[in-house]
Parts: structure tokens; sequence; C-alpha cells
């Protein structure tokens, strides 16, 4: 594979929450898990000419996160260690299946967030990807606390009412919808 700048970034960062979940199931301390991140993105960076297409990235990187751990782990041989090396191989391979899952998910809730009007989208955008606090939002928008929070709540159940719709339709591809 050419190394592609952008293809790589949003691959790793579509990867990122399920790296550092894992890591820190396997390694349980937030500045070894942090050390060992690093690392693992720096080798998949310079790694990334390896990587095939034809097979999931976030497997790809969860192989190579597993193996910086398990070095972390066997260089801290002064501590206690927590898993049995068949417990860590079962950790990786529900890792990997739940990110299938997961990957399923967020791809509902992706068409669900597309369906949804712009001043719902500004909202949510507002909310959890700039980390506004509701009365900062409420602020910035002219409105009460109160009917921002009805708002995003009335948002939510949308997308979770929405994306249950879609699941249930996936897993009976035969009713027309497929995500």
């Amino acid at each position: 594979m050419s190394l592609d700048h952008s293809k790589f970034l949003k691959l790793f960062l579509h990867a990122q929450p399920s790296i550092r979940a894992y890591l820190f199931a396997m390694l349980r301390n937030s500045d070894a898990v942090e050390d060992v991140f690093q690392e693992v993105a720096l080798v998949l960076w310079e790694r990334f000419g390896d990587y095939k297409e034809e097979f999931p990235f976030t497997h790809w990187a969860l192989g190579i996160a597993r193996n910086h751990a398990a070095r972390w782990r066997r260089d801290q041989g002064r501590r206690k260690v927590w898993l049995t090396p068949e417990v860590e191989e079962q950790l990786a391979q529900a890792s990997e299946g739940l990110e299938d899952e997961l990957a399923a998910r967020r791809r509902a809730l992706d068409l669900c967030v597309q369906r949804l009007g712009e001043r719902a989208r500004a909202l949510l955008k507002l909310r959890y990807e700039q980390e506004h606090s509701l009365q900062d939002m409420a602020d910035s928008l002219q409105m009460s606390q109160n009917a921002v929070n009805k708002a995003l709540g009335k948002i939510r159940k949308f997308l979770i009412d929405c994306t249950a719709l879609l699941e249930r339709a996936s897993s009976h591809p035969a009713d027309g919808m497929e995500l």
C-alpha cells in the first residue's frame, strides 16, 4: 500500500478508542496506557505500508497493541501479573469481536445523525464535539438551559430509536433496509 497520510489518519482516528480501551484492559495503568499507546501509534505509522486493505485496520492495530502491551508487562516483571496468557488471548479476541459490533453501531449512528436537521446537528456538535456546557450553549443560543437540555434529550431519543431501528433492519435484510 502506498503511504497515504490522510487514509492513515482516518483509519487511525477510527481505531484509536478501541486501541486505548484494549490497552487499558491489559495494563490497568493510565500512565502505561499513554506510553504504550504512543509507541503503538508510531509503529502503526511506520508500518502502514505493510497494512493490507482487505483486513480491518482496527484488528491489525489491536494486534500491534497486543504485542506492545505484552512487552510492557514483561518489562515490568517486578509487578504483579494480572492476567494469564490464555485470558489475554480471550480478551484480544473479544476486543476484536466487539469492535465489529461497535462499527455497525457507529455506521447506524452516522446515518441517523445525517437524518437530523441542521439545528439539531449543530446542537450535537456544540455539546459533544466542542464539549460546551449546557449553560454555555444556552448563553450562546439565547435559550434557557432547560430548553437546551430538553432539545438534546429529544435528539438523543431520536438517535436511540433510529439506531435501534437500523440495527434491527440490518439483522433482517429481507425487510429491505441495510446499513
